[in-house]
């Protein structure tokens, strides 16, 4: 659920290490194909557990089972900035990011956010976060780097 309003929380007000929580999400197949069909990505490694049975990839890696797409998971990292910052505060404008390990049906992952640097600039107040993605195990499967133009 969408944080609300933040009329208290200005640019000053915001220190680095300040967390911030992202979404919790139970991973599902339907989950999965929902996001396949959105995305117009229909790869077999995100259905098909027959192909990914008889299939290696890059350095003989096999997965258990289907697994979420990336994008699926950069979509709820974009979601623990836009949650946190939107409609008062600021708006989203980065986010490079490294996936780490499969996310699979049956995982609930967790994001969780951390500013980690400020910086004013002629033009804006910018905030750099981190986002860390954790599966229920306690498994880093994904991390990345974002930045926030703050207006208050």
């Amino acid at each position: 659920m969408p944080q609300t309003a933040h009329n208290s929380l200005t640019y000053a007000g915001i220190d680095v290490g300040r967390q911030f929580p992202g979404p919790k999400v139970a991973v599902t197949r339907e989950m999965i194909k929902e996001f396949a069909t959105a995305s117009f990505d229909h790869n077999p490694l995100h259905w098909d557990n027959e192909f990914l049975e008889k299939t290696a990839f890059a350095g003989g890696k096999k997965f258990d089972d289907v697994i979420g797409h990336g994008l699926m998971t950069y979509a709820l990292m974009t979601r623990a900035m836009t949650d946190w910052l939107w409609p008062d505060v600021g708006e989203h404008r980065r986010l490079e990011t490294r996936f780490r390990k499969p996310v699979y049906p049956g995982d609930e992952i967790t994001i969780q956010g951390q500013v980690t640097d400020k910086r004013e600039t002629k033009k804006g107040k910018w905030l750099v976060c981190t986002l860390t993605v954790s599966n229920q195990r306690g498994d880093t499967v994904a991390t990345g780097e974002a930045l926030a133009e703050i207006f208050v």
